[in-house]
């Protein structure tokens, strides 16, 4: 058997390999005899075509088929003594087989080769932690919102943005009836945006039991085209007003919140926006770090892993929808988007993710970062522990799952990654 290398172009590989003699008479033979026995032709009963015959109508399927087995019984040795990294399937790129000789050209991805430039050293500026003055009083004006309740108003009071209205109503375009604008009993945030146009500013003013009329326009992109840009009228009749009632910000909202004073809470606030700004920043300063490094390497990496990052991507995506009680169909109808549109869209953050895995991976390599078992199995506890389960059980389900090994590797992978950004940022001037 002879072998020929060849490095393409966007990280692939093309090899050639080249049988002769008895070998290939042996494997021709053995997928013509197996053919035979399967294959129905006209005019022969099964099984009992002459191999020429066979040989002649399954030129094509004799082929693959020879080209499978020439791959399964010698890729793997190819790909260990050349030092191959696939990535991807192989693809056959060419065949040709006569009776005692094979020629097969295959391409495969292959893991990309990287350039490193500077990374160590590197001039990165950490902005400084800055808390805004009105940022505890926005959190807390959060807290004291989700606090509220809706009462109903008093005779004779007027609806205001943020109040909820009851509302029977029925729109009209040109005078006619149009289908899907008419509903009773209608619960309406004023303010929300929900309803089209200046709908909702209209019936602020507007008291329990009143009756008019709101003049609107349709948005020109409306997903209903025979409404779309058109004016329209609905008659409207409120029929309930609910006001938010505030709690009153004092000691007694702060013990329900779970503090032990206002004071407190102000304080606990002041000190988680204090954190969460300096994770912010942190997160930053290291974005900003791994992206130098990245644009300073040379890599060419090939689309299946892009591709195959995208699925993975998509994938995520999908069990948040299923979380949401939602599914992509759903979601492909609601927004008018196609699955095709939303690859294009992650493709990008999918290549920038790959890439940085690839060249962070590169880092490690070269300065000798590595996982220890003591890791790993703290990293297993603290994990275990944020799911309140005890280890072995922990360690039990992912067995059970046919999981664990893949778990475990995926895990060694994230904490060498953790490992070198901590080395980068210790190494920043």
């Amino acid at each position: 058997m002879a072998v020929e290398i060849k490095k393409l172009e966007n990280s692939n590989v093309e090899f050639v390999i080249t049988l002769e003699g008895a070998e290939v008479k042996t494997m021709r033979n053995k997928i013509l005899g197996r053919l035979a026995k399967e294959v129905e032709l006209p005019g022969f009963r099964k099984g009992k075509a002459p191999l020429s015959t066979i040989e002649t109508k399954f030129a094509h399927v004799l082929k693959e088929e020879v080209a499978e087995e020439v791959l399964k019984q010698n890729f793997v040795n190819i790909i260990k003594e050349n030092d191959i990294q696939p990535v991807d399937y192989v693809n056959t790129k060419a065949v040709e087989l006569t009776e005692d000789k094979f020629v097969g050209t295959f391409v495969v991805d292959v893991y990309p080769e990287v350039t490193l430039g500077d990374y160590k050293g590197l001039e990165i500026t950490k902005a400084e932690a800055v808390v805004l003055e009105d940022a505890v009083e926005k959190e807390i004006e959060v807290l004291v919102d989700r606090a509220s309740k809706l009462v109903e108003a008093e005779e004779g009071y007027r609806a205001q943005l943020n109040d909820t209205v009851t509302l029977d109503f029925e729109g009209f375009v040109d005078g006619v009836a149009f289908e899907g604008g008419k509903a009773e009993g209608y619960a309406l945030q004023l303010g929300s945006k929900s309803f089209i146009d200046t709908f909702e500013d209209q019936l602020a003013g507007y008291a329990v039991g009143q009756e008019g009329e709101i003049n609107v326009s349709f948005p020109t992109e409306y997903f209903k085209e025979e409404l779309a840009g058109k004016p329209a009228m609905f008659k409207v009749k409120v029929t309930g007003i609910k006001k938010l009632e505030k709690p009153a910000l004092d000691d007694e909202f702060a013990k329900d919140s779970g503090f032990d004073s206002l004071e407190d809470l102000k304080a606990k606030k002041q000190e988680e926006i204090k954190v969460k700004e300096e994770q912010r920043v942190e997160s930053e300063f290291k974005n900003s770090l791994i992206n130098q490094v990245m644009d300073n390497a040379t890599v060419i990496i090939p689309n299946s892993m892009i591709a195959r990052e995208v699925s993975n991507r998509i994938g995520e995506f999908e069990n948040s929808l299923k979380q949401q009680g939602a599914n992509m169909d759903m979601y492909l109808k609601m927004t008018g988007m196609s699955i095709d549109g939303i690859r294009e869209q992650i493709k990008p953050m999918a290549e920038a993710r790959v890439k940085r895995d690839i060249v962070l991976s590169k880092v490690a390599q070269a300065e000798g970062i590595t996982t220890t078992e003591e890791e790993v199995t703290a990293k297993v506890a603290e994990i275990a522990e944020m799911y309140k389960m005890e280890v072995e059980k922990f360690k039990n389900e992912l067995v059970k799952s046919k999981s664990y090994d893949n778990f475990i590797e995926n895990l060694k992978v994230d904490i060498e990654l953790e490992k070198t950004i901590d080395f980068l940022v210790a190494n920043v001037k």
